[in-house]
């Protein structure tokens, strides 16, 4: 717990938003995915904040596939998923129950680089409705600046209630060259 003093007023107990710490993870080794444990008992709802770099492949879609509790295996249909770069209007994504992964990035230079803060609601639950939404920008790397939002989840009443264990992260094709995250839990 940090300490901070506001308007002059006595010492305050801050708590980070109600966020707890769960991983922190940073590789500069070439990847081609990375599977991220949200099986926390004490957590509904989660926040992932990620800095990663591809390889030279071209035209790749950053993706995340989710792992529901009892499965041996990432889901890689059933999803759905929207999205819209923001600085043009003809970049657009509207897969309603067709997608293979969630978005988090539309085809970009893979070995650009990318921010990107994952707000994953109701994953950690069998009672709440799950979804994502992210904001991924694009900096410098490979003379590119962007911005994207994001949203999606399971698409239709079978799964969309289903308790999310892991996730799965990386692109549509060729390796990360690095990745740095910290994962927090919320409520």
């Amino acid at each position: 717990m940090a300490l901070t003093k506001l308007n002059n007023q006595s010492l305050t107990a801050v708590t980070n938003l109600g966020m707890t710490k769960l991983e922190a993870f940073s590789s500069t080794s070439s990847i081609s995915s990375r599977d991220i444990s949200v099986d926390y008992s004490a957590h509904t709802n989660f926040r992932l904040i990620l800095n990663v770099v591809g390889d030279s492949s071209s035209n790749v879609d950053g993706k995340m596939t989710w792992k529901r509790a009892g499965q041996g295996s990432f889901d890689t249909s059933g999803y759905g998923a929207q999205g819209i770069l923001l600085d043009a209007d003809a970049n657009h994504l509207n897969l309603n129950g067709t997608a293979s992964y969630l978005h988090w990035t539309l085809p970009q230079a893979s070995n650009r680089g990318f921010t990107v803060d994952f707000w994953l609601n109701g994953i950690g639950s069998s009672s709440q409705g799950n979804a994502m939404s992210c904001i991924t920008n694009g900096y410098g790397l490979n003379n590119g600046v962007f911005s994207y939002v994001f949203g999606g989840s399971y698409y239709g009443a079978t799964n969309a209630t289903d308790r999310v264990t892991d996730l799965q992260i990386g692109f549509s094709s060729g390796n990360m060259t690095a990745l740095h995250y910290t994962l927090y839990g919320m409520g």
